[in-house]
């Protein structure tokens, strides 16, 4: 029996390391209820958080120090009955957990007592849930279950802006991006005694659509498939007055044109990322829930490369530097990203269920380039 004492508290301290727990585990706790005036309700503190836990997040595992105490309890009878063979690994497995929740219980002076919920992630090792403590002046059942009350809602308000239990469910996102744009340039220029013009003007006309089909099955493991098509053209126009040869020093008249045009089509997303020792697809949707009960979706993502042909046609005639006109084929690898922020939209990581369809368009300021992006997803928080 000592052995299962001593194995049952190492994993209780060292969080119960778990390998792929399909659950995230909670283990309840709670400390500092030394004084008899307080003890004896802290197994009705910690059978509350728990039950709030519990109820806010329906896939988590919730583990209590009283379970853990009765477990024990019926281990060291069934070991006196020679009943209990092999369950010392059962019960340490039974205790893996990922968050270690610590319920402080402490009699301050006779009249006023203290309550604090505190949550350990295991992975960092640190606190990142701390609910302010509550106060209960009233030292009976009810006054006291009073104080576990609020300080408990306050526990999990402050949870419910961490995505405990994933939400998933299908995320559809397209992207169609709009350059259209003219530039020219116009001023005098003077050689040979005479006043001449120089001139150019540059045409731009790009389109790419992309429209990703995801499955969110994970935090914030995501599959899925995506097509896109660019379809890109340019042409530049050049008149020079004065154009200086580059085998002479002669200046004259000279007019040159340029034409590039790349279409191209393209399917699958990058599998560069690695699960479990897999290629996966190398895509991301992330919830981040702020503290106003908002929440973002931020999605991230690359296409499967595809090579197209750009297609450039010039010509240059006058005093110098002809040049026949000539087609150009280059090749190109294009690559189709996906960087997305939705939101603040309403909901926390709580609720049951996250839907939006949402559009919104906007410049960038340095291409001048015009997007237009919409996402429309129906996401459930998993209950297994």
């Amino acid at each position: 029996m000592k052995k299962v004492i001593i194995s049952l508290l190492y994993a209780v301290l060292t969080f119960g390391i778990s390998v792929s727990a399909q659950k995230p585990a909670f283990f309840v706790w709670c400390k500092d209820a030394e004084s008899p005036n307080v003890s004896q309700y802290s197994a009705n503190f910690e059978r509350w958080v728990a039950s709030k836990i519990s109820d806010a997040f329906l896939c988590a595992r919730v583990n209590t120090e009283t379970i853990l105490k009765n477990r024990l309890q019926m281990e060291k009878e069934n070991q006196l009955n020679g009943t209990s063979e092999g369950m010392e690994g059962a019960f340490s497995s039974s205790l893996s957990c990922d968050y270690l929740v610590m319920c402080r219980m402490t009699e301050v002076n006779s009249n006023l007592l203290y309550l604090q919920i505190e949550c350990l992630d295991r992975k960092k090792a640190q606190a990142f849930v701390n609910a302010d403590g509550s106060y209960s002046t009233t030292m009976d059942y009810n006054g006291i279950a009073e104080s576990c009350k609020a300080v408990t809602e306050k526990f999990i308000k402050e949870l419910s802006k961490h995505e405990i239990c994933a939400f998933t469910g299908s995320v559809t996102i397209t992207q169609n991006s709009t350059l259209d744009s003219t530039n020219t340039l116009d001023y005098g220029v003077y050689c040979n005694e005479q006043d001449q013009r120089y001139h150019k003007n540059i045409e731009i006309h790009n389109n790419t659509y992309s429209e990703w089909n995801l499955q969110r099955l994970g935090i914030p493991w995501t599959e899925g498939d995506m097509t896109f098509s660019t379809n890109e053209y340019s042409r530049i126009e050049e008149q020079d007055g004065c154009h200086k040869c580059s085998t002479s020093n002669r200046e004259g008249g000279w007019s040159y044109t340029s034409e590039s045009s790349l279409k191209v089509k393209g399917s699958g997303i990058s599998h560069e990322s690695m699960r479990n020792g897999q290629p996966q697809d190398d895509t991301r949707i992330e919830l981040k829930f702020l503290g106003s009960e908002k929440y973002l979706v931020i999605a991230k993502g690359t296409s499967q490369p595809v090579t197209g042909e750009d297609k450039v046609t010039s010509h240059a005639e006058g005093t110098c530097d002809n040049q026949p006109q000539k087609t150009d084929p280059k090749q190109r690898e294009i690559k189709v990203p996906l960087m997305v922020i939705f939101g603040p939209y309403s909901g926390k990581a709580t609720d049951k269920h996250l839907q939006e369809k949402d559009t919104k368009e906007y410049k960038d300021p340095v291409t001048n380039e015009k997007y237009t992006i919409t996402i429309d997803f129906s996401l459930t928080q998993n209950e297994k």
